[in-house]
């Protein structure tokens, strides 16, 4: 097989700008990203950064700390019954969003419906929901259609944020443009395609917020996100490749910090395709896909192979037969489904540098097996779009750059989302009644062994019919200014907006 070579000439990172760096304002904070925002509305959010964003404002009732516990944040608490179709729910008392309105269980109510009726985003992680009673201004009952065993993840999912109901009134739509929340921050500007700031919400619930600005840059080039950080320009940077690791480590002002991930990477194939519809070509390409190369040569070993349909964080995880790295077995399995002399495919990439990176390797170590693969790549808000729009033209050979986290840290959204039949993200457009069974009756269950089994069977189905090529799970670095505290990545790449302040270290 051909290896990559990476080249990374560090496309403008001047690093002499270290020397010249700016005198750090400890009121302003401004976080270099890799994508830019497409919407604010975390309801309506489809990439985890813009929920991320958004969290400068919204809060959850309840969030997931770094080791993905469940703790309280507007609510205080909850019990379940015991037939898990009843959830009551306990709210914090006196708080009020930035507009001056009380936030309250008729608010909670408000957001919830709202979010159904108006089939957002992500309400299908409120899909089980049938009805919701205020109890009082601090307690609601919200009754379910089905038992559920994971409603509370759901609902602790980082797109679950609460909204001020009079806001959603008076802007309807364009609450995406003008987010009003609990939070620590108010909204400020949102300049299209360069960034999005926050000022201090001076009469926060929390107390008083240290960091009166913040800022979130989209800079899509790694070495430009560095030189940013090592000249003070950003206090902190996301993606940060292996092969830039040593600049932030060479720095006594400056720390990189390695995440651990929930992030599942692949990509999906349209099953729909006569060609990609053989679970033999399927599974040929899995088998034409070195991971241990692609780990080394793409990521600079800043992520793990992918051993199963979901990470091997997310719960119930059990992992499948490799598909190891085998050029002739793939090549009898293509002549098996009738391709001995290959098939030209259409490749959607994202067009970062990482991405683009991780297409070229495929498209390589594809031509091995005389799959002529031509990549198409696009912004992430267009590629996203196309994705959503394959299934009304599903006849063509795509294969399509994907990954997915399970925001909610549970096997139902790692698996749901993406191989349920007709599921919002599921853009290989699989479809298999038995695995729809097992899904729904898992996430359904109160017995944890029924579950445990139930998803044990659909990890093994859909590893098998292979409607994914499936490569990695990431780990996540970013770089920091050593000083800065209370804002953190969490394992589903998504950030947490905590007390931001910086230290005197």
């Amino acid at each position: 097989m051909k290896l990559y070579k990476k080249i990374l000439l560090g496309a403008s990172i001047t690093l002499a700008m270290a020397s010249i760096a700016n005198a750090k304002d400890t009121n302003k904070v401004i976080i270099a990203t890799t994508q830019t925002v497409q919407t604010l509305n975390p309801h309506n959010a489809s990439i985890t950064l813009d929920m991320s964003v958004a969290s400068a404002v919204y809060e959850n009732l309840f969030k997931f700390d770094k080791n993905l516990v469940i703790v309280p944040v507007l609510a205080t608490g909850y019990q379940v019954s015991e037939d898990a179709k009843t959830y009551t729910i306990q709210l914090r008392d006196g708080i009020k969003f930035s507009d001056g309105t009380d936030f309250n269980a008729e608010a909670v109510k408000f957001n919830f419906d709202h979010e159904i009726s108006n089939k957002l985003r992500r309400a299908s992680l409120l899909t089980e929901v049938d009805n919701i009673e205020v109890i009082s201004p601090t307690e609601l009952k919200i009754s379910l259609k089905t038992p559920s065993n994971v409603f509370i993840n759901n609902i602790t999912h980082p797109s679950q944020g609460m909204i001020s109901p009079t806001a959603i009134k008076k802007y309807g739509d364009d609450i995406s443009k003008h987010p009003v929340g609990t939070g620590r921050y108010l909204f400020n500007k949102w300049v299209r395609g360069s960034s999005v700031s926050f000022t201090a919400n001076p009469n926060y619930w929390g107390g008083d917020v240290a960091v009166k600005d913040l800022e979130f840059r989209p800079v899509a080039e790694a070495g430009s996100r560095l030189a940013m950080l090592k000249s003070g320009q950003a206090q902190m940077i996301l993606k940060v490749p292996t092969t830039l690791k040593r600049a932030v480590e060479g720095d006594k002002k400056l720390e990189i910090k390695p995440v651990p991930s929930i992030i599942a990477r692949y990509y999906a194939l349209n099953t729909q395709n006569k060609i990609l519809g053989n679970i033999k070509v399927r599974q040929a390409l899995n088998y034409a896909i070195n991971k241990p190369a692609m780990i080394k040569v793409t990521y600079g070993g800043s992520a793990t192979q992918l051993t199963s349909i979901i990470p091997d964080r997310i719960e119930t995880y059990t992992p499948q037969p490799e598909y190891k790295y085998d050029v002739e077995k793939a090549k009898s399995l293509l002549k098996e489904a009738g391709y001995p002399n290959g098939f030209k495919a259409t490749l959607w990439s994202k067009n970062s540098t990482e991405s683009m990176r991780n297409a070229q390797f495929l498209q390589q170590q594809l031509s091995d097996i005389n799959v002529d693969i031509n990549i198409i790549p696009r912004d992430v808000a267009s590629h996203y779009a196309a994705a959503d729009d394959l299934k009304n033209n599903s006849t063509k050979p795509i294969i399509i750059d994907g990954g997915w986290s399970s925001s909610s840290a549970t096997a139902d959204w790692a698996i749901r989302p993406i191989f349920e039949t007709g599921a919002s993200s599921n853009y290989a457009l699989y479809s298999n009644t038995e695995v729809d069974k097992l899904i729904d009756r898992a996430r359904k269950t109160t017995d944890k062994k029924q579950k445990l089994m139930d998803y044990q069977s659909a990890q093994k189905i859909i590893w098998s019919e292979a409607p994914y090529i499936f490569t990695t799970v990431d780990i996540q670095l970013y770089g920091k200014d050593k000083r800065l505290e209370g804002i953190e990545l969490l394992p589903d790449g998504s950030l947490s907006v905590g007390n931001i302040k910086y230290s005197s270290k």
